[in-house]
């Protein structure tokens, strides 16, 4: 009989979780029909972007992290990030050889033991998948929008930027660091319900922030995060119209200086003026899933997640 325990993680346990996420991800993408022949390779490389951000946040000190064992081997783990008075799940893999066993639930029971209340709200974002849904709204979130993972061909694109005669667009901005993140601190909130300064402090160190400014109070009107390996977001506006200048500054500068074969975003599905704007350029849905909270989160039309995809 082969014998299951879990325990708190540690440092020493990064490598090995992320070996295991990256192996859990790739086999629930072939599953669902996301990964194409020959992208198998692409899958390393795209982790690898995202792990800075993933071992950011699991070395905070107040993070939740929970790793399932199963004969001295790595089963699973569940690794949760604390923002004030919001939990956001980070991450939650299986072991493809041991899926479907219940150890995703048993990691939850230990890391959210008490249902979530309103001085401390929990957000996931999920594959739309019947199993995954079911298994959260347990845990005291609901389905609260869609969360689409958008993308384009760059030369398309390009393409259609060249062809759009709409009116001119605001003046696009880069901000220093400091104030990047001060002007994050003051608009975040009130679109997802929550602060979190700490993360954006780790994005002013790691990524470029653009910005449309108001010339009479001299703040931001729009804000987004631009990483050098050509990650777009997160970003929020003071309205959702203020949110798509600045999207799209941010894939112009991606598509022209950086020459990706492909531009990508995530949407929620609130955000029906960007939608509408990436229709008309061509955008088309990767694949879909869903924002859950157990709160509602008041502004998801104006604002865009960011990767790894599992964070809001």
């Amino acid at each position: 009989m082969s014998e299951l325990s879990f325990r708190h993680g540690r440092a020493s346990d990064l490598q090995a979780v992320f070996e295991l996420g990256e192996d859990a991800r790739g086999a629930s993408r072939r599953e669902r029909g996301l990964v194409a022949e020959g992208e198998e390779a692409a899958l390393h490389a795209e982790w690898e972007r995202e792990r800075p951000l993933v071992k950011y946040l699991a070395g905070q000190a107040d993070v939740c992290f929970w790793v399932a064992e199963e004969d001295g081997e790595l089963a699973g783990y569940v690794l949760i990030a604390h923002f004030g008075t919001m939990d956001e799940l980070v991450e939650l893999w299986v072991a493809p050889s041991r899926a479907g066993r219940g150890i995703d639930r048993e990691l939850l029971e230990r890391a959210w033991p008490e249902s979530p209340s309103k001085e401390l709200g929990r957000v996931v974002v999920s594959v739309g998948l019947p199993a995954d849904l079911t298994l959260f709204t347990d845990f005291g979130v609901m389905p609260v929008s869609g969360h689409w993972h958008m993308r384009h061909c760059v030369e398309q694109y390009l393409e259609q930027r060249a062809q759009e005669v709409d009116a001119a667009e605001p003046d696009v901005h880069g901000l220093t660091p400091d104030r990047a993140v001060e002007e994050w601190k003051r608009l975040e909130p009130e679109a997802i319900g929550h602060e979190r300064p700490l993360l954006h402090e780790f994005f002013g160190r790691t990524r470029s922030c653009l910005a449309t400014m108001d010339a009479e109070s001299g703040h931001a009107k729009g804000l987004c995060w631009v990483s050098s390996e050509g990650e777009i977001g997160p970003a929020v506006g003071e309205s959702a119209e203020d949110l798509v200048p600045v999207l799209l500054a941010a894939f112009d500068r991606v598509a022209k200086l950086q020459e990706p074969e492909t531009i990508a975003v995530f949407c929620a599905t609130d955000s029906w003026w960007l939608l509408d704007r990436l229709r008309r350029l061509g955008f088309t849905v990767q694949w879909p899933a869903w924002i859950m909270s157990s709160v509602p989160l008041p502004g998801l039309d104006r604002y865009v997640p960011t990767r790894p995809p599992r964070v809001l």
